[in-house]
C-alpha cells in the first residue's frame, strides 16, 4: 500500500510538468504562427498577420489554451474571428467565429462560445467545439423588422421559449459565467508579453 501512495505521489509532479509543457509548447508556436507575414484566414484567403489582434483563451477543457483571432480588414460576410488550437505539434484553425463590434465571449472550459452576428438585427449563436469542430447549439436574436423582439432557437433553429432556451443554455455551460476576452494587436511586444 505504502509503494501505491508513493507511485501516485512522483507520478503527480511528472502530470503536471506535462501539461505545463503542452501549454509553453502552443504559446510557442502561437508567438510562432502570429509573428508570419500572412495567415491562412481560410484555406485559400490570406490576410496580413499585422491586421490581426489576438487573444489566448481557455475554451475547451485541457491544459492547452486555444488562439482567437479578429480582423477586421476581412469581408463582413467572411467573419470577423476564427479560432486556432494547437494539436499534433501544429496550430490548426478550429473554425469561423463572428465577432461583430470586436466582443467574444465564450463559457470557459465549457468548449461553449458565442458568435455575434450584426445585420438587420442582432444574433448570439451558441456554439460548442466538439471533436476539434465548431457546431451549432442555440440561437438568440433580435431583427429589426420583428420589432427587436428577442426571439430563441434550438440546435435546428427551430424557435424554443426563453425558458426552454435557458434550460438548454444551462446543460451545455451548468452555472459558469460567460467570459469576455481582450484582445491584443498583433505586435512583437504583445506576441512576447503574451504567448508565454
Amino acid at each position: 500500500m505504502v509503494l501505491c501512495m508513493l507511485a501516485v505521489l512522483l507520478m503527480v509532479p511528472c502530470m503536471k510538468t506535462e501539461a505545463a509543457s503542452a501549454k509553453a509548447k502552443a504559446l510557442k508556436a502561437y508567438g510562432d504562427f502570429l509573428s508570419k507575414d500572412t495567415i491562412a484566414w481560410d484555406p485559400n484567403y490570406k490576410i496580413p498577420a499585422a491586421n490581426c489582434s489576438f487573444s489566448v483563451v481557455y475554451i475547451d477543457n485541457d491544459k492547452v489554451p486555444e488562439l482567437v483571432l479578429n480582423s477586421s480588414s476581412v469581408p463582413h460576410v467572411a467573419g470577423f474571428g476564427r479560432i486556432f488550437t494547437f494539436k499534433n505539434g501544429k496550430v490548426k484553425r478550429v473554425g469561423k467565429v463572428d465577432i461583430d463590434g470586436s466582443k467574444f465571449y465564450y463559457y470557459k472550459k465549457k468548449g461553449v462560445i458565442i458568435s455575434n452576428y450584426v445585420m438587420g438585427g442582432s444574433f448570439d449563436n451558441y456554439r460548442k467545439i466538439v471533436k476539434g469542430k465548431i457546431v451549432h447549439k442555440l440561437q438568440k436574436g433580435k431583427e429589426i423588422r420583428d420589432n427587436n423582439r428577442t426571439r430563441y432557437y434550438n440546435a435546428d433553429r427551430k424557435e424554443i421559449s426563453k425558458s426552454k432556451f435557458n434550460r438548454e443554455l444551462k446543460k451545455l455551460v451548468g452555472s459558469k459565467r460567460k467570459t469576455s476576452a481582450r484582445f491584443y494587436k498583433n505586435t512583437l511586444s504583445n506576441r512576447k508579453n503574451h504567448c508565454r
